[in-house]
């Protein structure tokens, strides 16, 4: 029947789009007769149309309208105005005709269906134009709850264990809700006492704590209030009270001593003194035999005093006591004590009476034996010298009357030796004495040997050295040199291989005929160990010789201008006086060997091919094939004299004189003028 009804009704609303398009259409349009199942309007529904959909809401409530938009296009271009759409869904109903299939037209190729839903579930909606269908969906869902918010306020459901001792460190465990940090524990007491446990760790359900000390009597309890306060500090602070959820109950207990360290001290007491045991309950008294010591702390497991004097441990207080004495505790309220037999000997203050060696070297690693009394491990050996707070030494055994240590090194400062007297401290009760001096020894080297020797620059020497130690550097005539290496011969001495500088300066020799010579020279020879600071100089330890090469000087430098003297002569005189040149005065050049190694003249000569060459005489002419050695500061004479022009005339002469050696070859100008 209702299959029936919806078919009756989509007939009605056909038969009233195709009047309505009949009337609005310029011309009539003939009637398509349409498939089963295929849409109909008022114009022929195209084929292979495109087709988008969009929905308003793709998530709405139920009860609520939805709507789908659909666009029809042809070729990219709208449908008709008029073309049916038809549109069909699996859940819900369309609002104009209240079932689940309803016919729309395009406007601009545009048709529209509202859409709604009873029933929470996801709807497909089918938009079909003749041959093609698009499909979307829509997902209706039903009004959501609004949950209160949730409560932040902190319960506590259990505490466990619900009793613990007066003198807490009891771990307990709090459980309940909403434990938001920062948390607090606090044990109330009554009468305006309150405690702070220490909080360990907490989840937001449970919470680990320590439990508080209090002063409690021996057989007594006290109930406490727990409070916990949770975001503690903050404007969200909140607070649960668990009333009497906590008993402390304070037992009868005997102490126990289980260790005193250190297990003696000097007989003038004063030593601070560990106990370690169980049960101890304040308020207590400790004894050494009959004399109560002086109380620095107390705990459940721990009692720190300071020893009496070794004389008030006797009956009469009085007397030179040495040796164990009993050390007892008690507890005040119970009245239960303990005493450990001989737990703690008195000895003799400290004092060294000898120690041996009392020298080493400042790298250290000598061993030292102290003797003396009232030595208790652990202790300290420091030796007083350098600066700051001593040189701590190694200890390696101790016993009461002796003390073996190894030294360690020292940092150098100059070439003196480091000393100063060794201490001796226990570190238990400060008992300290003061020992002899030990001296680190600063080793002075010792330049012992310089080969070879003479020598030359740029040439290898080796220097050897006695108590050569760390970074060594050595200097010859104050001027740094080269080590180029070092070898250790295993006898207390090191051999450095160092290069002469070749900037050291060598002494000179005056030459007669001008300039200087080098000659050998002997310098300082300086070795310095930048570790130490320490130095030896060999005074004139190592010669060395000039290079053995020739040196070519000329004194003067150059040649002055020659001048000649031109006479006219007389042709009217009986008889006649023809005129002539008077020669210049001769000048003389040495030719000097400023070198050590011989110096051979090759050639002395003018340039024939300079015409004015033709009017110096000079002399004396070496011609290539001859040769002249001069030895070190020997030297020959060059004399040149200008004879003026031939035949005689006032005029200038320029010629070029060449002198070769195996030192190199000078070119000298000589100028003659006659006037």
């Amino acid at each position: 029947m209702i299959k029936m009804r919806q078919r009756k009704m989509m007939f009605a609303l056909l038969a009233l789009i195709l009047i309505f398009g009949g009337c609005k259409a310029e011309s009539p349009t003939t009637p398509t007769v349409t498939s089963p199942g295929a849409p109909s309007g008022g114009v022929t529904p195209p084929t292979n149309a495109t087709i988008n959909l969009t929905v308003s809401n793709a998530n709405p409530l139920v009860n609520s309208n939805v709507v789908i938009t659909a666009t029809v296009t042809q070729n990219n271009q709208n449908v008709p105005n008029g073309t049916a759409v038809q549109f069909s869904t699996t859940l819900g109903t369309f609002t104009d005709t209240g079932t689940t299939i309803t016919i729309r037209t395009t406007t601009n190729g545009v048709a529209t269906a509202t859409l709604t839903s009873a029933t929470a579930g996801t709807a497909t909606i089918t938009a079909t134009v003749n041959n093609v269908s698009k499909s979307t969906t829509v997902t209706f869902s039903t009004q959501p709850v609004t949950q209160p918010p949730p409560s932040t306020t902190p319960t506590v459901t259990s505490i466990t264990p619900t009793t613990g001792r007066p003198e807490g460190g009891d771990v307990i465990t709090i459980t309940g809700t909403n434990f938001n940090g920062p948390i607090r524990v606090l044990f109330d007491l009554g009468n305006g006492t309150v405690k702070e446990a220490f909080v360990n760790s907490f989840t937001s359900t449970q919470i680990i704590a320590v439990t508080p000390r209090i002063d409690l009597a021996a057989g007594t309890t006290q109930a406490a209030d727990v409070i916990v306060i949770t975001q503690a500090g903050t404007a969200g602070e909140q607070r649960v009270v668990k009333a009497s959820a906590f008993t402390f109950a304070s037992a009868v207990l005997t102490p126990v001593i289980r260790a005193l360290q250190p297990t003696s001290g000097p007989i003038d007491g004063g030593t601070r003194i560990t106990i370690t045991g169980d049960a101890f309950q304040q308020p207590v008294q400790v004894f050494f035999n009959s004399a109560e010591a002086q109380l620095i702390s107390v705990t459940f497991n721990t009692i720190i005093v300071m020893s009496p004097r070794a004389s008030d441990t006797t009956p009469n207080g009085s007397g030179v006591v040495t040796g164990p004495v009993d050390v007892t505790v008690k507890n005040i309220n119970s009245n239960k004590s303990t005493t450990f037999s001989g737990g703690f000997r008195y000895v003799s203050k400290m004092a060294i009476t000898t120690a041996a060696p009392t020298a080493g070297p400042f790298t250290g690693g000598t061993r030292i034996t102290i003797d003396g009394v009232g030595f208790d491990d652990p202790l300290a050996v420091v030796i007083s010298a350098g600066t700051g707070g001593g040189i701590a030494a190694q200890v390696i055994r101790v016993s009461a009357t002796e003390v073996v240590a190894i030294t360690s090194g020292v940092q150098p400062s100059g070439c003196s030796d480091i000393a100063g007297p060794i201490t001796v401290t226990n570190t238990a009760n400060g008992d300290s004495a003061t020992g002899p001096v030990f001296t680190f020894r600063i080793p002075k080297p010792l330049i012992t040997n310089i080969a070879p020797n003479p020598t030359s620059i740029g040439a290898t020497v080796n220097v050897t050295v006695l108590n050569a130690v760390g970074f060594a550097r050595i200097t010859i005539g104050g001027v740094a040199a080269t080590i180029s290496g070092q070898t250790d011969n295993g006898n207390g001495t090191t051999t450095f291989a160092v290069v002469v500088p070749s900037t050291v300066q060598l002494n000179t020799v005056s030459c007669p005929a001008g300039g200087t010579a080098p000659a050998p020279t002997a310098f300082d020879v300086t070795y310095t160990s930048a570790t130490t600071g320490c130095t030896d100089t060999s005074p004139k330890g190592l010669t060395v010789n000039p290079a053995a090469v020739p040196v070519f000087n000329t004194n003067p430098i150059a040649f002055n201008t020659f001048t000649a003297t031109f006479n006219p002569g007389n042709p009217a005189a009986i008889p006649p006086v023809p005129p002539s040149e008077t020669p210049s005065a001769p000048q003389t050049m040495q030719i000097i060997n400023n070198g050590t190694a011989p110096l051979t003249v090759t050639g002395i000569a003018t340039n024939p091919a300079q015409p004015g060459c033709a009017n110096f005489v000079f002399g004396p002419a070496i011609p290539p094939a001859m040769a002249v050695t001069l030895n070190e500061c020997e030297a020959l004479p060059v004399t040149v004299t200008y004879k003026g022009p031939t035949p005689p005339a006032t005029a200038t002469d320029v010629c070029t004189l060449t002198i070769t050696t195996n030192a190199g070859t000078k070119q000298f100008t000589l100028i003659g003028s006659s006037q």
